[in-house]
């Protein structure tokens, strides 16, 4: 008795360990499936942020593309490109905003600019300190997006993103990299006056915008997004208030939070995920947690479950030993009775594995094949648990979904969760669902399920392709009629888009040949049947002609004609698209006789401007001689006395004289400036190679009188050659260095530097003379190259005025720009640009190499 006591304590005890382990191991599995659910809704969620992202990218750049294509962007062009964006579903993103990029010294004339395209009321409001601004000069609101203290009347429009250090570095990226460029977090400056509680972090996204045929740089497209609300929108359905969510941006102290939405019933948060989602030039991340038990799979009670069950089964053991042992034939029957369940049960169990579709393989802890069901000997070919796993590349020519890299089987036992993959065996695809195995004593495995998924891959690959070609056919109809051909060119199918067109019913046109369309005479002529032919050649045919509607009257028509072919490559049938292009052909029409009109107006007015050049420089001639005689006389005479009578005037008289000398020689040499200011337009210019660097020694050399003893450093740096006339080129130089000499000469020591930089534009170089001379007040920048214009005093620097003006006509012949940036009694320095040298070997002058 006391040892039957003992086998049923016994049975107990195994009984609970047992109970106790399984309990355990059905909790893992539970929270397994936890982290699997997780994994499922974090993915769901990266791929929400990462799509709908995308959508503000795709938005941004083909807003660009749309503003380049345009030859001049005015607010009516802004309005008509972004107009789309108006339709769109765009969750947080207030504006869309054109950004220019300003000069601190051009921002009245850029306010100007653009109020003469049409931002009316336009105010340019300019950062403080900085010498180039980032200027909103046009913009569009969006949807409901735009939340509290939005829109065009939000002080958004003329302001200055220098104030903001986050857009400012954005803005810099985007013009740099020329792609999309999203910038950190911030709060934007017309939410700061907002409660605490509504404001949010937003970010702005920027594509450049340049000029396709020069490359200059247009502007910005800018879309301002409220974090929040983009995040709120985006994730209620990967989350379903399961998920504590975060999106975060990485900054310079790491990673800062952006947006983040609460699930309801907030719990331990025992599981917890992060991903990066990358955004253009930007990576966030997205923290996302929650309680186990709240997800699917896991939240049911098997694990207590299987403890209450293991310790009723051991109860029953308990009672069955004991019964057992008081009854020994009885347990034999019971004994007899489960040997045959279990064998019933393997044979169900192996008939359900021979005849599932999926195939089944296990491996033991060396990767090594012990158990292979004919599903999977059939999809892989070979009887694998008969070979080694060293033998299974070669044997099954597997290879990983991108059908290229072999794959090792070897990593799939050193999988430690559930993972999926896709294998290409024998040019099938296949799915692989995998699952490890761990016994007590720490040995592993795994159970791998196979699943033929190369029809299911075609398939989603052909409706692909047929949902992007409805789609493009869609996004294409609404202007076009579309309608089917047979082989011979008779009517299949019809749309409404073509009874608009021809006027045509779809009753009164399928069964009847196309060519019904088509003019008496091109039917008569064969017409229809040889498009028909072409198209059946080449593939596809385009033809504008003249075609007729039902009701007689004629249209012009653009048509597309493409052959639709069987498998085989034989010709089924064509696919007809026509588009009305009458207002076109008629504009066109207007065009070339306006175009006609303009010709005959532009040669009568150049003949005018011949007539009217002759006689400006019949009169010029006639002014230099009539106002040169009586100042040659004027100094003639003034001279004669100094020389004759000098002795007989004192000291104040012979002053006097000098004066009418010195009057008489400056307006001698005003009339030369004027004369040859007013001769530059008319005279014809060279085009050649100019060696800059030794016209600058030569100028240098020849003011050798000026600098005297002067105490003066030149320095001069690598100077590329420029395309232009060496004699008009030789006076911008003597005239910016002539200045650069005789405004430096109350400064000891005096420094002269002449040097370039990368122009703003392909094909041009930008010059500098700079100096550290008197300088002048920036205020009066406008007045500098205009004739007689002069900021400072005769008294202190002589000069006719006219010497700037006439550089700033030549720069401007050679299709250049000159600006000038200064600070009274600090130096100037004055830019220009000119065209770049290039050798093509003929310029349509003799080539020359001009040093000075």
């Amino acid at each position: 008795m006391v040892g039957v006591r003992l086998q049923v304590f016994g049975v107990v005890l195994l009984g609970l360990l047992v109970s106790g382990g399984a309990g355990l191991l059905m909790h893992r599995v539970e929270m397994d499936n936890a982290g699997q659910a997780l994994d499922r809704r974090v993915a769901a969620a990266q791929e929400s942020v990462a799509s709908t992202a995308q959508r503000y990218v795709d938005a941004v750049q083909l807003t660009a593309g749309s503003l380049e294509a345009l030859p001049k962007i005015d607010a009516a062009s802004f309005t008509t490109a972004t107009a789309p964006l108006g339709q769109l579903w765009l969750p947080g993103a207030t504006s869309i905003d054109l950004v220019v990029s300003v000069p601190d010294s051009s921002v009245a004339a850029a306010q100007a600019d653009w109020r003469a395209l049409g931002a009316a009321g336009l105010t340019l409001r300019g950062t403080a300190g900085v010498g180039r601004h980032y200027f909103t000069v046009l913009q569009r609101t969006l949807g409901e997006g735009a939340g509290p203290g939005a829109g065009a009347d939000a002080g958004d429009v003329g302001q200055d993103l220098t104030g903001s250090a986050e857009a400012s570095a954005a803005l810099e990226r985007a013009g740099r990299i020329g792609l999309p460029a999203i910038s950190d977090p911030y709060v934007l400056p017309r939410d700061t006056g907002l409660p605490p509680q509504d404001r949010q972090q937003s970010v702005v996204l920027l594509q450049r915008v340049v000029d396709r045929v020069t490359g200059e740089l247009r502007g910005f497209v800018q879309m301002t997004v409220r974090m929040q609300d983009f995040f709120v929108d985006t994730m209620l359905q990967p989350s379903r208030e399961l998920l504590d969510v975060t999106l975060s941006a990485l900054d310079g102290s790491g990673w800062q939070p952006m947006a983040r939405m609460e699930r309801h019933d907030a719990g331990a948060g025992d599981l917890r995920r992060t991903v990066l989602v990358q955004v253009a030039d930007q990576q966030w991340q997205l923290a996302a947690g929650t309680d186990g038990t709240a997800l699917i799979g896991a939240d049911g009670h098997l694990d207590e479950g299987m403890v209450f069950g293991g310790l009723a089964l051991t109860l029953v053991t308990a009672l069955l030993v004991y019964t057992l042992a008081t009854s020994r034939r009885r347990a034999e029957d019971r004994v007899t009775q489960a040997t045959a369940d279990l064998r019933h049960q393997a044979t169900l169990l192996s008939a359900v594995m021979n005849t599932i579709g999926d195939g089944v393989v296990v491996f033991d802890p060396d990767g090594a094949a012990v158990w292979v069901n004919p599903t999977a000997r059939g999809l892989l070919g070979h009887d694998i648990d008969r070979h080694p796993p060293a033998e299974w590349p070669e044997l099954l020519e597997a290879y990983e979904a991108d059908g290229v890299t072999p794959y090792q089987f070897r990593a799939l036992v050193r999988q430690q969760v559930e993972s999926q993959i896709e294998l290409v065996v024998r040019g099938r695809r296949l799915d692989v669902r995998l699952r490890t195995l761990v016994g007590q004593d720490g040995a592993g495995g795994a159970v791998a399920v196979l699943r033929d998924v190369t029809e299911l891959h075609e398939a989603d690959e052909k409706v692909r392709a047929s949902e992007e070609l409805l789609q493009l056919l869609l996004d294409g109809a609404r202007d076009y009629a579309i309608y089917m051909l047979d082989r011979q060119g008779v009517i299949e199918s019809w749309s409404g888009n073509a009874e608009r067109l021809t006027g045509y019913r779809a009753d009164e046109a399928i069964g009847h040949s196309y060519g019904m369309f088509f003019t008496a005479e091109e039917g008569a002529a064969g017409v229809p049947r040889r498009i028909l032919d072409q198209a059946a050649e080449h593939g596809r045919v385009e033809i504008d002609g003249p075609r007729v509607r039902r009701n007689g009257s004629r249209f012009w028509a653009h048509g597309l004609l493409t052959a639709v072919r069987h498998p085989d490559g034989t010709v089924r049938g064509f696919v007809k698209v026509s588009q009305d292009i009458t207002e076109r052909k008629t504009a066109e029409r207007a065009v070339e006789q306006l175009n006609a009109e303009l010709e005959v107006r532009v040669a009568e007015r150049t003949a005018d401007l011949r007539e009217a050049n002759a006689e400006l420089e019949s009169f010029s001639y006639s002014v230099s001689h009539d106002l040169r005689a009586p100042l040659r006389a004027v100094d003639g005479f003034a001279k004669m006395l100094a020389l004759d009578h000098g002795d007989a005037l004192d000291e104040q008289g012979r002053r006097y004289l000098a004066r009418i000398r010195a009057g008489a020689q400056h307006m001698g040499d005003l009339i030369d400036g004027l004369l040859a200011f007013s001769r530059l337009q008319r005279q014809e210019m060279a085009s050649l190679r100019v060696h800059l660097d030794q016209l600058v020694a030569d100028v240098w050399e020849e003011l050798g009188v000026e600098r005297g003893t002067r105490d003066i450093t030149l320095s001069v740096g690598d100077l590329p050659d420029a395309q232009g006339d060496p004699r008009l080129i030789r006076h911008v130089v003597a005239n910016l260095v002539g200045n650069a000499v005789k405004y430096t000469r109350d400064v000891s020591p005096a420094r002269i530097e002449i040097g370039h930089r990368v122009g703003p534009l392909s094909g041009e170089v930008m010059y500098y003379v700079k100096d550290n001379g008197a300088g002048f007040d920036m205020r009066y920048a406008d007045k500098l190259f205009k004739v007689f214009q002069r900021l400072h005093r005769a008294e202190d620097y002589e000069g006719t005025g006219i010497g700037l003006a006439l550089t700033h006509r030549i720069v401007l012949r050679h299709g250049g720009q000159i600006w000038a940036d200064a600070v009274p009694g600090e130096g100037a320095t004055f830019y220009f640009t000119l065209p770049a040298y290039e050798n093509t070997g003929h310029t349509g002058h003799m080539l020359l190499e001009v040093g000075g």
